[in-house]
């Protein structure tokens, strides 16, 4: 492996290892397992770090989509349903109470960027809308995030 690739490898891992693990321990629940999903993670990193340099490409997204595809191997032969349902954990879905909140439209761009990876300009130009509208969109789906959070810290 190249010097240059070397050091892009570690630096992704230095800023981003410790999110990645979380979010992988969340769905497993093992520390033994959730490392050693991290490592298997990282171990491809460097025959995908092309993917990771182009402009516009948001690493702990990048990483968390090559996390959710090693992690469905882990949940193939799931065998009961307390495991199937921290596979959903992964999983884009409606029923999480904040996008349950959220328009059919406001639904679409929201996946679009925060689980696909996809830029305004691209989601824009997908639905044939302007680059300000989506943005004005994603703006009104984090409000609804950020107001239903505070809403239940005010009700503890």
């Amino acid at each position: 492996m190249s010097q240059s690739k070397l050091l892009a490898v570690s630096t992704l891992y230095n800023n981003y290892a410790a999110k990645l693990f979380g979010y992988i321990f969340e769905v497993v629940k093992n520390q033994s397992v959730a490392e050693q999903y991290l490592v298997a993670v990282f171990n491809d990193v460097p025959n995908e770090i092309d993917d990771f340099l182009k402009t516009g490409v948001n690493a702990l997204c990048r990483l968390q989509m090559m996390a959710r595809k090693k992690l469905s191997q882990f949940f193939e032969t799931l065998d009961n349903e307390t495991d199937r349902q921290a596979w959903q954990n992964i999983q884009p879905s409606v029923n999480n109470k904040y996008v349950a909140m959220m328009d059919p439209l406001q639904r679409q761009v929201f996946y679009a960027v925060h689980y696909q990876c996809k830029t305004t300009v691209q989601v824009a130009t997908e639905l044939s809308r302007s680059n300000e509208e989506i943005r004005r969109i994603l703006k009104e789906c984090f409000t609804i995030i950020r107001n239903g959070r505070d809403n239940e810290r005010l009700h503890r």
